[in-house]
């Protein structure tokens, strides 16, 4: 199990002693994947945007 997988298995054990249910924290994870992936999306768009501008100079 890496790393991640471990971080992963205490937030969840944490969302549940808190309260939230199991599809409370399938949404939460859902969320932050829709988000991770966004994130690089922009990312990749934004260092394409970069090599268009410098190959223009």
């Amino acid at each position: 199990m890496n790393i991640m997988d471990e971080k992963w298995k205490v937030l969840i054990d944490q969302f549940e002693r808190t309260g939230y249910t199991p599809q409370d924290v399938q949404r939460i994870v859902h969320f932050y994947d829709v988000m991770m992936a966004t994130d690089k999306r922009l990312k990749m768009l934004y260092e394409e945007d970069e090599n268009e501008h410098l190959d223009t100079d």
